[in-house]
């Protein structure tokens, strides 16, 4: 019997019972057992649900094997087969140094023991990373109300240093505090980088700035799950010796960047102009000379703090930034090489794939290919 893992986690376990020839029976919302039924065994997921609850340790007391594919109620004594949500925080905080940032926070519209694991992993390198959610300073009934969200959380982005990066616990959290920073005049990434987790592909491409998320196993999940509790059916142990015990975790599959950590995070407001205007008029960058007028500093002080913060010149951060456009619209429009070209900035198509080829070992048009090859491999994310 399945308790509704929700639809990757039943990818996974569909593929499993496929190759097993199970049967199975779907409970929607596990309130009482189906009548008449005598199954061996039960994937559920348990999120706190009292009726779920009590029929899972109904299930246990009558020795029937059972596998939690979450870990909202550790205290309820099954076996678990879970994402590694640590992973997937030092995931985020590994990406967050990478582009380096010195402040990191964490969002979420409320908090349980999954939460605290996310967070727990984003601490290991960011111990003082900032807890910000929702659910601490508005009634739960009342976490749906926008002007509530705009004003609490509003202002507390606000308060935050700049720049800042924020993880969130899915990428539908992440979507809200996009629109916050853009309705607030906050600009994502140069001021706040949003990082979601899931990678449910279509929020994330389709967003005024796409967004960067960890990719989840959540097919995997399910797979591994209906293996262990095949395994305790036929009466044998799980790994460890018993079937209670410290849960299976399933690795994260990595992380998917797009725009919204697309930005190198520095402390000058200088340098931070410039890298907006240059991103913002990729297509027909102004010169090093007008960039410096606009900024208000001389050429010589521009160039200066681009070798002292960022350890290169002014053009070769225009080329970087050149390069992770075009990839962005190779991987995710149908745009020509030609007409990619121009919108990056590049004289013509030849240089540009002749400069593609030098910084990535293959055309652009080969790696488009590679590109949407591994897309289709990945699942879309799912509330946990």
């Amino acid at each position: 019997m399945i308790d509704p893992p929700i639809p990757l986690r039943f990818d996974g376990i569909a593929r499993y019972a496929r190759e097993h020839g199970w049967h199975m029976t779907l409970a929607n919302r596990l309130v009482r057992l189906p009548s008449g039924w005598n199954g061996d065994g039960a994937l559920v997921t348990l999120r706190g649900d009292e009726p779920t609850t009590q029929v899972v340790k109904g299930l246990v007391a009558q020795g029937i094997p059972v596998v939690d594919l979450t870990c909202y109620m550790p205290e309820v004594a099954v076996a678990r087969v879970i994402p590694d949500y640590r992973s997937a925080g030092r995931i985020a905080a590994e990406h967050f140094a990478e582009i380096g940032l010195r402040r990191v926070a964490w969002f979420s519209t409320i908090w349980t023991h999954v939460h605290g694991l996310f967070f727990q992993g984003l601490r290991e390198r960011w111990p003082d990373a900032t807890r910000i959610v929702l659910a601490d300073s508005v009634p739960d009934e009342n976490l749906d109300d926008i002007n509530l969200f705009t004003d609490v959380i509003g202002s507390r982005l606000a308060a935050l240093p700049k720049p800042v990066g924020i993880l969130t616990y899915n990428d539908e959290e992440a979507s809200r505090i996009l629109s916050l920073c853009l309705e607030t005049g906050l600009k994502v990434p140069d001021d706040v980088a949003i990082l979601g987790i899931g990678n449910d592909t279509f929020l994330c491409e389709n967003q005024p700035v796409p967004l960067s998320s960890v990719i989840d196993d959540l097919d995997r999940n399910g797979y591994e799950a209906a293996a262990l509790l095949d395994r305790l059916m036929d009466g044998i142990p799980r790994k460890g010796g018993c079937e209670i015990g410290e849960p299976v975790l399933v690795p994260c599959r990595g992380l998917a960047a797009r725009r919204s950590t697309d930005a190198l995070a520095v402390d000058s407001p200088v340098l931070r102009q410039v890298l907006r205007h240059m991103r913002e008029h990729i297509a027909h960058t102004p010169s090093a000379v007008q960039l410096a007028e606009t900024a208000g500093v001389s050429r010589a002080t521009l160039d200066r703090l681009f070798a002292d913060v960022l350890g290169r010149s002014m053009h070769d951060e225009l080329l970087r930034l050149r390069l992770a456009k075009a990839r962005d619209m190779l991987a995710n429009e149908p745009a020509s090489v030609g007409q990619i070209a121009a919108a990056c900035g590049f004289c013509n198509a030849g240089h540009f794939v002749s400069v593609f080829r030098k910084a990535h070992g293959t055309t652009p048009a080969k790696w488009r290919q590679n590109a949407a090859a591994a897309t289709t491999s990945i699942p879309r994310h799912e509330a946990r």
